[in-house]
């Protein structure tokens, strides 16, 4: 889609599943001058423009590793901080038009996109105050609007988007004052001095590393949330990394018009394979000196014997999973959990929310929604799924093949590693010489199959669900400066996701990293299955 001027274009509201949805948001419509088009003109960015940015590398901006907190110098973190302001501004370049910044998602279980373009920089004056770099509010209004997201407590918990927002032009401008608040700290900052002191989470300047590991957060799900878009709101940006290549048409490279049908295993994605893992000790948490931020929940330590197991090398294909889909998988309510079941057949689910259903009817042909676009169907890379779903796929490929098999456990996914000799210091900075799809190598999910490693994809392409409920390691500490970020999730309500996915970055792309979300959430998360004799 061609853009070339800001559209106010208004579309029907009605939700994925024909459900009508409240029509009260529009009344922040109409308000904003500043050109949404795309490209965005130079007035858009309140920190760098994305070719002045470090990261920026043959046209395209990706993400930097996350800095070491005894070694860093001044210009590596103000570097950090760039990297990190400007992808998040090149995300949000994509929306086109107001509607796409106020339209609340189809399932209108989160706030509007206005939200997580503002929450971000919100949370570094707020925990920057609390830690005593900052000695007054930016925008007290602001910093309460902004302060605290959803997380909605089941899928019908419909919360209706009613608040009068700010106008994009407040909030840009808004995010421009805090942008130089943090250079200004970041430039001159005692703690940043040649020679410095380690960063510990005693430090002061802790909570400035803790605004980039968040903002990184919702980079993240900010992507899902506009992956969840109408298509025609959005355009992906020049700078945004390339989709990964893939093989979609019996084996043709680069033709990506008309994906096979009905997707054939071994051509148009990879014959899996289990792989027998060792009966080994793993050991959990992450150091209290280990030299780079980290959140509370990644501190504490456990040591678990994980008996033999087999995992499947490769994560679940979009073409594995269309067996499932073509089996009548989601009709069938025994292949459900009773609350799986029950958000099913409430959104009336057919087959994976990012897949789009075209052709004549009875077809049965799909494509795939990226972030910002959708493409003929790549087979061969991961389905994204919710928990719901995985589980789903289990039972059913638990029958058809006539073995018990399970969503992979954390403490699974540890010795996997170790058998894939990814167990170690080594993992804390994920960087090129590991083929993973991870810190925005790609701009989307790449082949299951796309490196000859062990296990490929133990980190990045897409999160892996998990077995186990999010939980504390022993040992654990809420931390002061945010008590609240970990500890309300401790309650049986949030499955656990491990490994990162493409957009991942930072701490999330680290070894260290502990992750969760509820079970009918969407990110961008897939399936890993194991056996366990």
């Amino acid at each position: 889609m061609s853009v070339s001027s800001q559209s106010n274009t208004v579309s029907p509201s009605v939700s994925a599943d024909g459900l009508p949805v409240d029509d009260s948001w529009r009344k922040n419509l109409g308000r904003s001058k500043i050109s949404l088009a795309s490209p965005r003109l130079e007035s858009w960015w309140s920190g760098l423009l994305p070719e002045n940015c470090p990261g920026y590398e043959q046209g395209k901006l990706h993400s930097l590793i996350i800095p070491n907190l005894e070694t860093c110098s001044r210009r590596e973190v103000l570097d950090y901080f760039d990297n990190t302001w400007t992808i998040n501004e090149l995300l949000f370049s994509s929306l086109i038009g107001e509607e796409s910044f106020y339209r609340p998602p189809y399932h209108n279980l989160r706030h509007p996109l206005v939200f997580y373009y503002v929450h971000p920089a919100v949370l570094y004056v707020n925990k920057l105050r609390l830690a005593g770099l900052l000695n007054a509010p930016v925008n007290a209004y602001f910093e309460s609007l902004f302060e605290i997201g959803v997380d909605e407590m089941s899928w019908d918990d419909m919360s209706k988007n009613t608040i009068e927002w700010p106008s994009v032009d407040d909030c840009r401008a808004y995010r421009g004052q805090v942008y130089a608040l943090i250079r200004a700290i970041i430039e001159n900052h005692d703690g940043l001095s040649d020679g410095h002191a380690a960063v510990d989470q005693k430090h002061p300047l802790w909570a400035l590393f803790m605004g980039f590991e968040h903002e990184r957060i919702h980079i993240e799900t900010s992507s899902v949330l506009m992956r969840e878009l109408p298509v025609h709101l959005l355009k992906t940006p020049e700078q945004w990394p390339d989709m990964a290549p893939s093989v979609d048409v019996g084996g043709k490279e680069g033709d990506r018009q008309v994906p096979a049908f009905p997707p054939e295993a071994g051509l148009d994605y990879p014959e899996n394979q289990f792989v027998d893992v060792a009966a080994c000790t793993v050991n959990l948490g992450k150091p209290l000196n280990w030299p780079t931020f980290g959140w509370d929940n990644e501190y504490g330590e456990r040591s678990t014997v994980v008996g033999a197991f087999s995992a499947a090398r490769f994560l679940v294909s979009n073409g594995e999973y269309w067996q499932f889909v073509n089996d009548k998988g989601y009709a069938d309510a025994d292949n459900w959990t009773a609350l799986g079941w029950r958000w099913r057949s409430f959104r009336n689910v057919q087959w994976p929310t990012f897949w789009h259903y075209c052709g004549q009817a009875g077809s049965q042909q799909y494509r795939l929604r990226t972030c910002f676009e959708n493409v003929p169907m790549p087979w061969s890379w991961p389905v994204v799924v919710n928990y719901h779903e995985a589980q789903a796929y289990c039972r059913w490929r638990s029958k058809k093949d006539g073995i018990n098999l399970h969503l992979v456990t954390e403490a699974e996914h540890q010795a996997m590693r170790i058998a894939g000799a990814f167990d170690g210091a080594d993992l804390n900075n994920l960087v090129a010489p590991r083929p993973f799809n991870i810190n925005l190598r790609y701009g989307s999910e790449s082949p299951v199959d796309a490196n000859s490693e062990l296990f490929p994809d133990l980190f990045g392409n897409v999160w892996q669900w998990c077995e186990d409920f999010f939980n504390p390691l022993a040992g654990f500490e809420v931390h002061k400066l945010y008590d609240d970020f970990s500890t309300p999730c401790f309650d049986g309500e949030h499955q656990m996701i491990v490994g990162g996915s493409f957009i991942s970055s930072g701490d999330e792309a680290t070894a260290w990293a502990r992750f969760h979300f509820r079970p009918h959430f969407f990110q961008h998360a897939g399936i890993r299955l194991v056996s366990r004799g």
